[in-house]
């Protein structure tokens, strides 16, 4: 099975990617475009792996509050990958660390790259040279979500298609008595 950990999207973050993604067809890019229903924060590549309930042992392990992520305005790119970046909160990239602290306990093995968080928009995009600069120019409303679980995902293909089912996940423990919501 190939798995990742990720954190899911609320409507209205997904809702921002796709005007996002629709900004880019607007300028007539082309490529493979992140199908809404795949859209996610991965915190952790596992890749091939046959043992799920390992991986969900490791996830339940991990210790964390609700938080809030923030999209970042503009958008990256890793050559022809475009991206909108998350900004880097403490309590985020804890999450990550621990995630990671996690796996490595229950000797699960991961992708080591060094976390940088982003949301694949499209990949393998062709567009005119001259368009790169109004590409940069693209706005990305800093939404806000509060991050309450961490999933368990399955990468499949379907039809030809890449498809992400959760598979499992591990919910935030609630703020302690007096805390404020995020």
């Amino acid at each position: 099975m190939r798995l990742f950990i990720a954190i899911k999207f609320s409507r209205t973050i997904e809702q921002q990617l796709v005007q996002v993604q629709n900004d880019f067809r607007r300028l007539n890019v082309t490529g493979h475009y992140t199908d809404v229903k795949n859209l996610h924060l991965t915190l952790a590549f596992i890749g091939e792996y046959d043992r799920p309930k390992t991986v969900m042992d490791a996830l339940k392990s991990v210790d964390f509050t609700p938080f809030e992520l923030t999209l970042k305005d503009g958008v990256g790119h890793f050559g022809n990958l475009y991206w909108v970046g998350l900004e880097k909160s403490p309590q985020l990239m804890s999450l990550s660390a621990s995630v990671r602290q996690a796996l490595e306990e229950y000797r699960i093995p991961f992708d080591r790259k060094p976390f940088n968080p982003h949301i694949t928009l499209l990949r393998k995009a062709v567009f005119a040279p001259q368009q790169e600069q109004a590409l940069q120019q693209i706005a990305v409303e800093p939404i806000k979500m509060t991050a309450s679980k961490i999933s368990l995902m399955h990468s499949h293909y379907v039809n030809r298609q890449t498809v992400y089912t959760e598979i499992g996940s591990a919910a935030a423990k609630p703020h302690e008595a007096g805390g404020t919501e995020a």
